[in-house]
């Protein structure tokens, strides 16, 4: 049974083209709209369903009566529309027995009528012409050619060669079964099915999970870039249920394996080529799809495994070309080789492969010069279709999901690595000498290069712990996130690079404790140098810009104030032979003053040195550390050299400490003096130039170490009406571990063991100690304490009775801090006895103090006392006086009329509301 037309129909429109067209013309016309109208076709019995449409082609009736269609003129076009060959299903999500199809859209077969020959007008005639006809492949274009959409939204191309074969008559009435109608597509000069192009492909839907997915646009792209490539079909069978198809291709991108049947697919496999990022190892991500039959749900739905493969598990690389000299590994290693079953990726083309949510974490193991080195990483394939760069952006953003979580991956490394490695003669590699850093984690990226996988591994970061810097702080101290610097990019097999990395500009407390405060060169450090060590770039003659307001010497002096110009900065070096060690190794020559420091021009000679070792130990494994300072041929005067308290010029101040041995400090003062504020104590000062020649002690405590030195000084001594005898001068300096500024201590004699005291005829004992500070808001005198007391006693007697009569005076005076004391006093006595039965005496004890601010306090105490054998009794006088040169009252004191200084006016009034200094002047006057 047939719909076609029969004979009587209507000739087609002569514009959809006629016999009376030219060749030239009916090629270039549109074929859309030079098509007859469309008729379908159905024969029920064996499910013959298609519809028909022409072009070039002219009907007619024959002579028997039959109706037909002819090319009278030229080439023709017979195109029939089959139905949907596929229905797409997805995926069935785990746990789940539903799934969603989608229909594909008509498939199309252009037949050639050439001229004059003549099809029937029928599902016979149409059948039959379609086992002879030749079929029309090119252009490789749908609407132009014969064209399949098999699997749904993948357009396929036939082969040259291909024909159809099918049966045209429909089976014999007598069959119990009929069966259902369909045609081969088959090349005649070869054995086998016809092979097929992929040329294009249609929109997908992205959330409609089949077994190609998106897939479907790589496959037409790798078939448009590879035309001469075809599917090799093993089965290819068309029928108005579907088809059965069976094919596979490899090209260079991916393997495709695709097997359905009646249009519904039951095993799919595509094999993705593609690589690890940053390393370049090549892999394949396998995606399995089948059909299955689950027997506790009765439902035969498609399940896909996807694996990972590593097809290239070793990657080697040179060492000769610039980007290659970013990337110190020459053969890096990974393992596992398979990961199954791997999630399902969220970008068919980029992405991390994760199983259980988790991204998958390779093993790695790089060699650099021999070395090898073992890390943890998460790995990100791309199948090509990203550049090097969108490769690099989206690593920097991590396995991790949300904004705030984004980070490149970091592998832990905690070891020494070489970072610049060279060929030796022999032609093996090696590390370049004092290239190996302390290495505590590495961030890895790559550079687009034009050959391989399109991208070579480089060093992104370093974290570097720097270990010399950490044993000789004694602590732990974060990572330094740094960078290869661009001399080991630019190096060269005969020129290594000076320096191996950068990083932001950071600075260096290397504290006192460790240098003694000689001198702790704290400095603003940004590169590392292969000799140098922690250092900086492009050495600065600024001292400012290298050393920042921590770096002082003793304590007190910024080291960028003293030094005018930088010529070499200190050097941070860490070496492993014969035993790991650290050397801290720093000279400079101060050339300014400031604050009490001024640096001695001759004899020339190197003012400051530190060298700080610190190496590993024995027995316990603590580091063992070795420190030295010393500071030569300069002046400290107290608060400055200009206008000094005291003034002292060393030749030399060491300090050298080991661990488990007490530190020891020496100096040398080759000149002393007190300043014109001491004048009254510059004959003393003379002998400050002996100290430090003798044995010292010394006291050590987690603050600061002390170092006392004694010296006797040959007496008598005059000084004026005064002459001393028994006279020891002490001197001490306190070095701070903590950032203290320097202090000098200096006693003439001390409370305790006084010195012996001369005046004319009278004698007594005294004191004097000095303490100065050096730098810092109270710089100068911090601490001045002295005393001096003489006088007489007289002692008589006359028979029945005796007696004794003294007078004792004395100065005492002391300054602590900011605040000064002076007093003076005078005692004055006797006591008499007659018979041994009466005794009287008198004490009479008179002070004056001045306090500053501006405060003057009197005293006086008089006590007597009788002793008549049976009786005795004592009366004891006390007064004391506040005079205060300020506009404040006291409530506890006589405080005297406000006046600026002070004056017998306001010694004696106003008391109250009487005015006697004013009384007295007046009775003196009328007097």
């Amino acid at each position: 049974m047939s719909d076609l037309p029969d004979a009587g129909a209507p000739p087609a429109d002569p514009a959809a083209g006629g016999a009376g067209d030219p060749p030239v013309a009916a090629a270039r016309r549109d074929p859309a709209a030079a098509t007859a109208a469309a008729v379908t076709a159905l024969r029920p019995r064996d499910l013959v369903s298609f519809t028909v449409r022409t072009t070039g082609l002219r009907e007619r009736v024959s002579a028997t009566g039959v109706a037909e269609w002819v090319a009278a003129d030229a080439d023709g076009q017979l195109i029939v529309d089959l139905p949907p060959q596929h229905l797409a299903e997805s995926v069935l999500a785990p746990g789940s027995t539903t799934s969603q199809g989608r229909l594909a859209g008509p498939s199309s077969l252009y037949f050639r009528v050439p001229r004059n020959q003549v099809v029937a007008q029928s599902v016979e005639g149409v059948l039959a012409a379609m086992n002879t006809l030749p079929l029309i492949v090119e252009p490789r274009e749908r609407g132009r050619a014969s064209a399949l959409e098999l699997p749904w939204r993948l357009l396929l191309a036939l082969d040259v060669r291909a024909r159809c074969r099918h049966r045209s008559a429909p089976p014999p009435a007598g069959d119990a079964v009929s069966p259902m109608w369909h045609t081969r597509i088959v090349a005649p000069t070869a054995s086998g099915y016809a092979d097929v192009y992929p040329f294009a492909s249609l929109p997908v839907e992205s959330s409609f999970g089949t077994p190609l997915g998106t897939s479907v646009t790589t496959i037409a792209d790798q078939g448009c870039r590879n035309p001469t490539q075809p599917v090799a079909t093993e089965k290819l069978i068309l029928t108005a249920c579907g088809a059965w198809f069976s094919g596979s291709v490899d090209y260079p991108a991916l393997q495709w394996t695709h097997r359905a049947a009646m249009g519904r697919d039951y095993y799919v496999r595509l094999h993705k080529r593609g690589a690890l990022f940053p390393f370049g190892h090549r892999a394949a991500v396998v995606e399995v799809t089948e059909r299955r039959f689950d027997t506790a749900t009765k439902v035969a739905g498609l399940q896909r495994t996807i694996a990972l493969i590593v097809t290239e598990p070793v990657c080697r690389y040179g060492i000769d070309a610039s980007h290659e000299r970013e990337f110190p590994f020459q053969r890096v290693e990974i393992e596992p080789v398979q990961i199954v079953p791997l999630d399902q990726p969220d970008d068919e083309h980029t992405f991390w492969p994760r199983q259980g949510g988790t991204a998958v974490q390779f093993t790695i193991r790089a060699w650099a010069a021999g070395e090898a080195v073992t890390m943890r990483l998460p790995l990100l394939f791309g199948d090509g279709t990203l550049t090097a760069q969108q490769l690099g952006d989206t690593y920097a953003r991590g396995p991790r999901t949300g904004i705030a979580a984004a980070a490149p991956p970091a592998a832990v490394v905690n070891r020494f690595i070489p970072l610049a490695v060279r060929r030796t003669a022999q032609q093996t590699v090696e590390a370049v000498e004092g290239a190996s850093q302390q290495v505590a984690a590495l961030v890895f990226g790559a550079n687009p290069v034009a050959s391989g996988v399109g991208f070579h591994p480089r060093l992104a970061q370093i974290d570097v712990t720097l270990p010399a810097v950490k044993q000789l702080l004694g602590q732990d101290m974060p990572a330094i996130p740094a960078t290869l610097a661009p001399e080991v990019r630019a190096s060269t097999a005969t020129t290594p690079p000076d320096f191996l990395l950068q990083f932001a500009s950071r600075s260096l407390n290397l504290g006192f404790a460790q240098t003694g405060a000689i001198a702790s060169p704290n400095m603003a450090v940004n590169r590392i140098h292969r000799v140098l060590g922690a250092t900086v770039a492009n050495l600065p003659t600024n001292p400012a810009q290298l050393f920042d307001r921590g770096a002082k010497l003793l304590g007190i002096v910024p080291l960028a104030e003293i030094v005018s110009t930088v010529d070499r900065p200190p050097t941070i070096v860490w070496s492993q032979t014969p035993t790991p060690q650290a050397t801290l190794e720093w000279t400079m020559k101060p050339t300014r003053s400031s604050g009490p420091f001024q640096p001695v021009t001759a004899p020339p000679a190197k003012a400051c040195e530190v060298r700080i070792t610190a190496r590993t130990g024995t027995g316990d494994g603590s580091p063992k550390t070795t420190v030295f300072g010393a500071v030569t041929n300069f002046v400290i005067g107290i608060p400055t050299p200009a206008d000094p308290l005291v003034r002292l010029d060393f030749s030399e101040l060491t300090f050298r400490a080991e661990t488990g041995k007490l530190p020891t400090t020496a100096f040398t003062i080759t000149s002393a003096a007190l300043g014109r504020k001491l004048r009254f104590v510059q004959r003393l000062g003379k002998h400050l130039a002996a100290v430090g020649r003798s044995a010292p002690t010394v006291e050590i405590s987690a603050r600061d170490v002390r170092v006392r030195y004694a010296v006797a000084i040959p007496t008598p001594l005059g000084m004026g009406l005064f002459t001393l005898q028994n006279l020891r001068l002490q001197a001490g300096v306190t070095l701070s571990f903590v950032g203290e500024p320097v202090t000098l201590d200096f006693a003439f004699g001390t409370r305790g063991s006084p010195f012996l005291v001369t005046v004319m005829g009278f004698g007594g004992g005294g004191y004097l100690e000095l303490g100065v500070r050096a730098g810092g808001t109270d710089s100068g005198l911090e601490r001045f304490v002295g005393g001096i007391e003489f006088g007489a006693s007289v002692a008589m007697s006359f028979g029945v009775a005796s007696g004794e009569v003294h007078v004792f005076g004395g100065i005492v005076f002391v300054k602590q801090r900011g605040e000064v004391e002076i007093t003076g006093y005078l005692r004055i006595g006797g006591s008499v006895r007659v018979l041994g039965l009466i005794s009287v005496s008198v004490e009479l004890t008179i002070s004056l103090t001045y306090v500053v601010p501006n405060k003057l306090r009197g005293a006086a105490k008089l006590v007597i006392a009788v002793d008549l054998t049976f009786w005795s009794t004592s009366v004891e006088i006390t007064c004391e006086k506040t005079f205060v040169g300020s506009e404040q009252t006291l409530a506890a004191e006589a405080v005297c009329a406000p006046a600026t200084g002070f004056s017998v006016e306001k010694a004696l009034g106003p008391v109250g509301s009487s005015f006697p200094w004013r009384d007295y002047c007046q009775a003196f006057a009328g007097g």
